[in-house]
């Protein structure tokens, strides 16, 4: 009877979660990013994966630190908190709460990521939220599993045990208050490790993080690149891919919170640290896919055309799509599902575009807009488009 209630009270505090997400503006007017919390991921006793040179609390311990510089020499009314700035472990429990008492606007979790297949590679960007597919909750129980470094985990943790899919997949919707900023930096991330040859984009996924668990802002948790990939450990581990890394992950921090608080990020004129001619590695050669039946070769994926819409309302009868409750939407457009008219506006190629339409349209009125996803014509749940961004 008690696993029933402890359940059946996550799951309520996740439903007014979801009430309140939903009724609340994601960006109040007057917010200021301030504080950012940077946490190497692992650390002391804990070295996380590994690849055959390189250990992911090193690797993750020197990119973290290259983010916080950027941000420090660029953005001067930001405030910098490491969770640790050297080989050190952090109970994960601590990690949250160290992010709640300086009261943080952005909490970041870097790691690196393993795979038993060792010609996986790639870059992603995790939010809290439902394990979509079952290599999402395989990571978040791998990195869960650093509570077991941990004396008596079970009472610090109320029960939770990091190796039950049960338990990884009930206790992560404590994060859905923020859900939608953390989408938002998590998909700015991913953008602009898209810019970089040396590294593939695998996208933003959901899953659930003890790490992120109980945060009290927007968080997300990166994971750089496989380091079980010899081609990827190679550039991880180098001074150059870890710079190229950490650039990315500030820039994404200087759009996002350019985005927050309404106002231009300007030009890349960063102040970046430099780098001496032993410290660079050339990486011109991007990563290839060895064929395996395990692991499609990129050219045998279909291309999809995926574009991102907003509904901003429905009826039982038609809207002349030139009235003047639309005056503030763009290129409205009708479709007709199960005898209901909805209106749709916009054609967005990223989601992260598609948010911020999204965002500006319920300023303008439309309290009900959301995000909706159409694969070469066709409207099609997220989690569909999730597994097609999963292959490219």
């Amino acid at each position: 009877m008690k696993k029933i209630t402890s359940k059946f009270i996550v799951l309520r505090l996740a439903f007014i979660c979801l009430i309140i997400c939903a009724a609340s503006n994601p960006y109040p007017a007057g917010r200021k990013v301030r504080v950012v919390v940077l946490n190497a991921g692992h650390g002391g006793t804990d070295p996380g994966c590994h690849g055959v040179k390189h250990l992911e609390k090193e690797v993750a311990l020197s990119i973290t630190l290259k983010v916080g510089k950027y941000i420090e020499d660029n953005l001067k009314d930001v405030k910098v908190v490491y969770t640790r700035k050297s080989d050190m472990f952090v109970p994960l429990g601590e990690i949250a709460s160290h992010a709640n008492k300086n009261n943080a606007d952005l909490f970041v979790c870097i790691h690196c990521n393993a795979a038993v297949n060792k010609q996986v590679y790639g870059s992603e960007t995790y939010v809290m939220g439902l394990h979509k597919t079952k290599g999402n909750l395989d990571v978040a129980k791998r990195e869960n599993a650093a509570i077991l470094y941990e004396e008596d985990y079970k009472r610090k943790y109320e029960g939770f045990d990091p190796n039950s899919d049960e338990a990884n997949i009930i206790f992560n919707m404590y994060q859905n208050a923020f859900l939608e900023q953390s989408l938002s930096y998590a998909s700015k991330v991913q953008a602009e490790f898209k810019k970089n040859k040396n590294l593939t984009d695998k996208g933003v996924k959901q899953a659930g993080f003890l790490v992120l668990w109980k945060t009290s802002m927007p968080s997300v948790l990166i994971e750089t690149g496989f380091l079980t990939n010899a081609e990827e450990e190679k550039y991880l581990g180098s001074q150059k891919g870890q710079d190229q890394i950490a650039f990315a992950i500030y820039k994404a921090f200087k759009n996002y919170k350019a985005e927050v608080e309404e106002y231009d990020a300007g030009p890349e004129n960063e102040v970046r640290p430099r780098i001496t001619e032993e410290q660079v590695e050339v990486f011109d050669q991007h990563i290839t896919q060895p064929p395996n039946d395990s692991v499609k070769p990129k050219a045998q994926i279909v291309e999809q055309n995926i574009v991102f819409k907003i509904q901003i309302a429905n009826s039982s009868k038609k809207i002349p799509l030139n009235s003047t409750k639309f005056v503030a939407a763009k290129g409205v457009e009708e479709i007709e599902e199960d005898k209901i008219f909805k209106y749709l506006t916009g054609n967005y190629k990223t989601i992260d575009e598609a948010f911020a339409e999204q965002r500006r349209l319920r300023k303008e009125g439309f309290k009900d807009a959301f995000t909706v996803a159409f694969v070469n014509g066709k409207k099609t749940s997220m989690k569909e488009v999730n597994e097609i961004m999963d292959k490219k």
